[in-house]
């Protein structure tokens, strides 16, 4: 492991508080030995901080940061549905290793970096921290909004359940027109502004309601395309699986090809190759 990390670019290491250093790997001897080296120690909460040795896994952050308090219906809070605090942890030690590098680049020093899960959440619930100091504690609303209006999930009356989202008064103005069919709504001192809208939420997403009631889907999703607002299906795991937007890549592996959705970002007149998934100890 020391011949690994004697000529590295970068060590990256999540295991428990000062683990590494007990192995006998302490970040400022290895950079003594390979001062381009760039270190990034991921921990669940401030290395030097009263938390520093407990056990972090993805739903305890979601749960100590609050996360869960703003996550799910009135009744409950709930986790995230994908663990959200792993993929934004790594997100952010990835951003602060390209960092580094640039840095390196321009001084040749490496660098030692420090990325908590905790702060990763803290620093993602920023809005509605800054809410609830403000005087204004996020509630749970499922799926709605909880300062705009009408935004939620409407159901069509062959059960298909559609998601809009009225970003603006020029927006609801048109939904008012071509979707509800009453302008008059658009000027009503109940609905005419967002906050007039979400004063009376109650009464805005039963009118809106009672329209989506009066349509099949397709009928919906026709009208909802002329009226330019925005809108989603509300789609489960098969509704992904068959989506038209849906990439895929193929892999292969010792049992087979394997199919997934295919990396969010793409170059530009590259192709980006993808190998098989080797055999365990190939190459060993």
């Amino acid at each position: 492991l020391r011949d690994l990390m004697s000529d590295a670019d970068v060590v990256v290491q999540n295991l428990r508080h000062r683990a590494l250093e007990r192995l006998g790997f302490s970040f400022e001897d290895l950079r003594r030995e390979n001062p381009r080296l760039i270190t990034c120690s991921i921990t669940g909460f401030d290395p030097d901080g009263d938390m520093a040795s407990r056990k972090a896994y993805d739903l305890l952050i979601q749960a100590e940061s609050g996360l869960c308090s703003i996550t799910g219906g009135p009744d409950e809070p709930s986790r995230v549905g994908v663990s959200v605090v792993d993929i934004a942890t790594g997100v952010t030690a990835h951003s602060a290793i390209l960092e580094a590098l640039i840095a390196r680049g321009i001084t040749g020093q490496g660098m030692a970096i420090t990325v908590s899960m905790f702060d990763v959440m803290a620093d993602w619930l920023t809005v509605p921290l800054l809410n609830h100091e403000g005087g204004r504690t996020p509630k749970r609303v499922g799926l709605a909004h909880p300062s705009i209006a009408p935004y939620g999930v409407f159901e069509t009356k062959d059960g298909k359940q559609i998601l809009i989202s009225i970003q603006s008064d020029r927006e609801w103005s048109k939904l008012c027109e071509r979707f509800l069919g009453d302008v008059s709504l658009s000027h009503d001192p109940r609905f005419a502004s967002n906050v007039n809208r979400v004063e009376h939420r109650d009464v805005t997403d039963k009118i809106v309601a009672e329209a989506f009631l009066q349509r099949s889907s397709d009928q919906a999703l026709a009208d909802l395309t002329k009226a330019d607002v925005a809108f989603a299906l509300l789609n489960d795991m098969a509704g992904l699986s068959a989506h038209p937007e849906l990439r895929r890549i193929s892999v292969e592996t010792p049992n087979g090809p394997v199919t997934y959705p295919a990396p969010a970002s793409r170059f530009d007149g590259v192709t980006r190759p993808v190998g098989p998934v080797p055999e365990l100890d190939e190459g060993c």
